[in-house]
């Protein structure tokens, strides 16, 4: 693929301005966006920040059911988008939007052009190709099950970097001696597949320069993972960010879409539907109330839910076989 069709970090910068003059609704929600309130737990070695977002009860709420998906339109088909909201062609598969629903200062969606499952395999090289070509935006993805509110078109998501604290700790787990770690015979020991643990959101690190290793480091990985009867893939949220010629590649593998809480009533009801941005440590709350209750406690039960344990993922690792 020639580098010249990938979309870069200044020509979706130029959009999100475009869209901020053009598209009212957009604009709404970016300048709400600097007033959501926000508390932050520092809980040892990781913290969690909590975010009041109103706006995104549309994606917290957002009814996934298979029922429901065929009932509607598709909403990230290029047919069926705002008239005022423009598309940039992003790569040989995929588009560039303003997402009008922001959680972060630049936050874009990446849909397919052609309506296809969100699936991670068919188009993991992409994945890739548009963290590197949109670098340093951090790109990320919701598996079906994972808090993607499209389960049904595959797409991606481009976001501000070094705003989610699995971020720091990412960096500070590749760049500390001892760390559990798997290096690759023949390629730099700063390579290979790391051990993420002791955050309640557990899993594993990817370090490469190169597209083949990232690869098969992560098909090594995928191909460990529980698959749920009746599902096609894995559970899991999955973060890309390209830096100094090598990809960083976390996953973090799920159990559950959502808590229990989800579906409780009265006072034990918890309107989350946690995806990536919640496990990369921004817990997003559309209801006030939610904001209010929020504790480490209630956190660290959520997370348990929906996460593997450290047992569990060090279990994987410990058993992996490397290209």
């Amino acid at each position: 693929m020639r580098e010249e069709h990938w979309i870069n970090h200044s020509t979706a910068g130029d959009l999100l301005d475009r869209q901020l003059k053009s598209w009212p609704l957009a604009q709404q929600n970016y300048q709400a966006l600097r007033q959501v309130r926000t508390k932050s737990f520092e809980l040892g070695s990781f913290s969690i920040r909590i975010q009041f977002n109103p706006a995104r009860i549309q994606s917290s709420g957002a009814k996934t059911d298979q029922r429901s998906i065929e009932e509607r339109p598709c909403f990230l088909c290029p047919g069926n988008l705002p008239k005022e909201q423009e598309q940039l062609s992003a790569g040989p598969r995929h588009l560039l939007l303003c997402n009008p629903y922001p959680i972060f200062p630049e936050h874009f969606t990446l849909p397919t052009c052609q309506h296809q499952p969100q699936r991670i395999l068919p188009l993991f090289t992409d994945f890739l190709e548009l963290s590197r070509s949109l670098a340093p935006f951090t790109l990320f993805y919701n598996g079906p099950k994972c808090g993607a509110s499209a389960p049904d078109h595959a797409h991606f998501q481009a976001i501000t970097p070094g705003i989610l604290p699995l971020e720091q700790e990412v960096r500070h787990l590749i760049g500390t001696p001892g760390q559990s770690h798997k290096a690759i015979d023949g390629i730099s020991t700063e390579e290979g597949l790391f051990l993420l643990t002791g955050n309640w959101r557990p899993g594993f690190v990817i370090r490469s320069a190169s597209t083949r290793v990232a690869t098969s480091l992560f098909q090594a990985v995928y191909d460990r993972l529980p698959v749920e009867p009746g599902e096609d893939e894995p559970r899991m949220n999955l973060f890309a960010a390209y830096e100094k010629g090598s990809w960083i590649l976390t996953l973090i593998p799920r159990k559950l879409h959502r808590p229990w809480q989800y579906a409780a009533e009265g006072d034990e009801r918890l309107l989350s539907s946690p995806g990536a941005a919640d496990v990369g440590g921004l817990f997003i709350t559309p209801l006030e109330k939610d904001f209010q209750r929020i504790t480490p406690e209630l956190l660290q039960d959520v997370f348990g839910q929906v996460c593997f344990s450290d047992q569990e993922v060090t279990e994987i690792f410990v058993h992996l076989s490397l290209l």
